[in-house]
């Protein structure tokens, strides 16, 4: 029904600051001489620049460690986003003479405090979306507060299977699904390169893999790195990649059980304000939160993760609905709109795209 992402451009992601202020794009910001600290803030504009990759590469040109760059959130590859970051020990000199293409800093101040993750309010989104002649607008105050398919991954959407894999206390087979599984909108050496592994998994042959899997698969070959010194420390080598990425496992998959339980409460029409972000220290509230743990063959105490420690969750309560603020519809034609809206920290976009955008029959998207 309908496209978006055509182009980086045509899906931009501000970041919106606790005091709800939109760090614009396109605004030019002036440096705060008289501020003090060891943190660098600064705004970050990049443009189709996947977040890790990014800040592996601003590190790199700065020669700083990159456990020394700390931001709020993870905006999309696709899009063209502006966030804050801090950096360590940096002054805005070394900022201003930085180049990496496609990517922007403008020092903004010196703190005391780093940049640290959930510290926004949320996102404004301007998307540029391609409709047809079926397509229309029905905005709504309400939308279901889903995760999105980016928390799952979209053309490999396996983060929450390795989630799953890490709950249930079985590192090797996570990083055989990171390694191995096989999906048709990869290239054909990515594919080629993970089923000759699959094929081979017995035998551990991961010094060979690094000569099967291309440059490109960067994480993939980390894991490889590390296995083909030491072929049964699956724990370490899943510690081998960025620290974001790693939380990311048990997060997708505590995700994909909170939209199993938002499904039942929209089924059934049952009367909710929030739902369980499960984890070891839940408290159960009704029927449905405990048949999502036994559809899934769990038990809370699975979320204390033994292998790797640092994975473990306790668990919180998300909102099963948000407001949709501030919607404009800034361009209209037959073939496609402009909107912008804001949509607080940890909501999708594209969730709210599904719920609004509606064909001739009043049918969603989504």
């Amino acid at each position: 029904m309908y496209k978006i992402k055509k182009n980086p451009e045509d899906f931009k992601v501000e970041e919106v600051t606790p005091e709800k202020k939109v760090l614009e794009i396109d605004k030019e910001h002036s440096f705060d001489e008289a501020t003090e600290g060891d943190q660098l803030i600064c705004k970050l504009v990049k443009k189709n620049w996947e977040q890790n990759k990014a800040i592996k590469k601003i590190s790199n040109v700065l020669h700083f460690s990159r456990k020394r760059i700390g931001y709020a959130g993870t905006k999309d590859k696709r899009a063209l986003t502006s966030q804050r970051i801090s950096i360590y020990g940096a002054n805005s000199d070394q900022i201003k003479k930085l180049k990496v293409k496609d990517i922007e800093i403008q020092p903004l101040r010196y703190s005391e405090e780093r940049v640290t993750l959930g510290d926004l309010w949320g996102n404004r989104f301007t998307i540029k979306i391609e409709v047809d002649e079926k397509t229309s607008l029905n905005p709504k105050e309400k939308i279901p507060n889903y995760f999105g398919h980016q928390r799952f991954g979209k053309t490999r959407p396996i983060t929450h299977l390795v989630g799953k894999a890490l709950v249930k206390e079985d590192p090797e087979e996570a990083v055989k699904i990171y390694l191995t599984k096989v999906f048709e909108e990869e290239s054909e050496d990515a594919k080629k390169a993970r089923k000759w592994l699959r094929n081979n998994w017995e035998d551990k042959p991961f010094k060979e893999a690094l000569k099967e899997y291309p440059d490109y698969l960067g994480y993939e070959r980390t894991l490889l790195h590390h296995l083909a010194e030491y072929p049964r420390d699956f724990i370490n080598a899943i510690r081998k990649l960025p620290k974001n990425l790693q939380l990311m496992f048990p997060h997708a998959y505590q995700s994909y059980l909170f939209n199993q339980y938002l499904d039942k409460v929209r089924d059934k029409d049952i009367v909710e304000e929030e739902g369980p972000i499960y984890g070891y220290e839940t408290e159960i509230k009704n029927e449905y939160e405990k048949e999502v743990l036994e559809e899934n063959d769990l038990e809370l105490k699975d979320f204390k993760v033994k292998c790797l420690p640092e994975m473990s969750e306790e668990g919180k309560r998300r909102k099963l609905y948000i407001d949709l603020e501030d919607l404009e519809v800034l361009e209209k034609s037959e073939k496609h709109y402009l909107l912008r809206f804001s949509l607080p920290k940890g909501s999708y976009a594209t969730v709210a795209l599904d719920e609004i955008l509606v064909d001739k029959k009043g049918k969603n998207s989504g």
